[in-house]
């Protein structure tokens, strides 16, 4: 085993003897009430809201925004469903406190970079990757003003101290990580030209995409959408990734696996009488369903390699079957099958932050994915963000059901 391995596993080990304490008292919900007047409100009208933990000692002048993920709704009916489940993606009012792990975590062993930060999950419910601008509405909505949300937030945040911080990292997950690309540029003209800000999108390099289209028309998003990219295509295209980061001016860190499980299952195409379980488990499919694996594999590396090599990005591209790595203790700082060139998701992403190091790291070994661990036990471990991989909160599966084959692959 090396070096890493055996340090990762140290981690864990004294992580279950102190009883996780990342995850022991989730930060209080706060909702900004004066934001409503402002038109800055959830789909259901309520006020937006965040959790934040202060920072201590040598973080206390420094910020990690974390945007939650939640995907999106394209039609006034899925936004309406949205608005009135008890999810808390579209309503406030149906909000709980979160914990905080991984990238978030307050645990010095187990988020070594960031743990004194000031560190704020910024909260999702507006269904548009914090993008939505339309006035008007209906009285009992929805409302679509992501945009507002995400700004009256960063102006609350401000107020609290972020105008005087030294550094300051976005971040985000799936579709709060979509948020932290297309905000990344402006959200750094708001701080002081000292501060040394930069973005990290985990899980959000979409190469597909439902309804672009009627997204961009139904929250009227061409506002916040990134002028760099609204300047040269239409706004719907400027959705994408592929069409956004290259015009990022703002450091920006790309963690992905390439065999996302949200992308594999919801846009893999199964041949007739194949069994559904071939979108999340590879055991017995099919020759045709291996290959559309495969295929969609080159898909996104050859989209990621697209965006060419600048030295101020990073890369962070594994092949785990998973959707989300930053939030979740057991991929964050973890699973040694998470690892690429013997460094940890959180190792990788700290060296690129704290030290300037030219971190591009993409897995080109294993041509299948790989089943990366996921602790179960885990605060939201298997909830939506394993969608497409429930399998693998099976405590009781082992790593058999994934094939083992693995050769370059250039």
């Amino acid at each position: 085993m090396k070096m890493g391995s055996i340090l990762v596993v140290l981690v864990l080990v004294n992580a279950v003897l102190h009883g996780l304490q990342a995850v022991a008292n989730p930060p209080d919900l706060i909702k900004i009430q004066s934001a409503v007047a402002k038109g800055a409100v959830c789909l259901d009208g309520s006020p937006p809201a965040y959790q934040l933990d202060r920072g201590k000692d040598k973080g206390v002048n420094k910020w990690l925004l974390h945007l939650q993920g939640g995907y999106w709704c394209t039609t006034v009916e899925e936004c309406s469903m949205r608005m009135n489940d008890s999810s808390g993606l579209g309503s406030s009012i149906k909000m709980t406190s979160l914990y905080f792990t991984g990238i978030l975590s307050d645990n010095k062993e187990l988020n070594p970079n960031f743990y004194n930060w000031n560190r704020v999950y910024v909260r999702y419910c507006d269904g548009s990757c914090f993008t939505g601008d339309k006035q008007e509405s209906s009285v009992d909505g929805p409302y679509y003003r992501g945009g507002r949300v995400f700004y009256a937030i960063m102006d609350e945040l401000l107020e609290l101290g972020m105008e005087n911080a030294s550094n300051v990292f976005l971040t985000g997950n799936s579709a709060g990580g979509l948020a932290a690309m297309y905000h990344c540029d402006r959200f750094k003209n708001i701080l002081p030209r000292s501060t040394e800000a930069k973005c990290l999108a985990d899980a959000s390099f979409f190469i597909h995409l439902n309804n672009p289209s009627g997204f961009v028309n139904l929250h009227g998003s061409v506002t916040y959408l990134p002028l760099s990219c609204t300047s040269k295509m239409d706004a719907a295209s400027c959705l994408y990734p592929r069409n956004v980061v290259p015009d990022i001016q703002t450091p920006m860190f790309l963690l992905n696996s390439a065999y996302d499980t949200f992308q594999v299952a919801s846009t893999i195409r199964l041949p007739e009488n194949s069994n559904r379980s071939c979108l999340y488990n590879l055991t017995g499919c099919p020759t045709a369903v291996l290959d559309a694996w495969i295929n969609f594999r080159t898909k996104f590396l050859q989209e990621v390699t697209d965006l060419g090599n600048l030295s101020t990005r990073g890369l962070f591209i594994n092949a785990c079957h998973t959707h989300s790595q930053s939030e979740f203790q057991s991929k964050w700082l973890g699973d040694p099958d998470s690892m690429l060139d013997n460094m940890t998701i959180s190792e990788a992403v700290g060296e690129w932050y704290n030290d300037n190091k030219l971190i591009q790291l993409i897995d080109r070994e294993h041509i299948y994915p790989r089943q990366c661990v996921v602790d179960a036990s885990e605060p939201y471990a298997c909830n939506n963000y394993t969608i497409g991989a429930s399998y693998l909160c099976d405590v009781n599966q082992n790593k058999s059901n994934i094939p083992s084959v693995s050769h370059s692959y250039d």
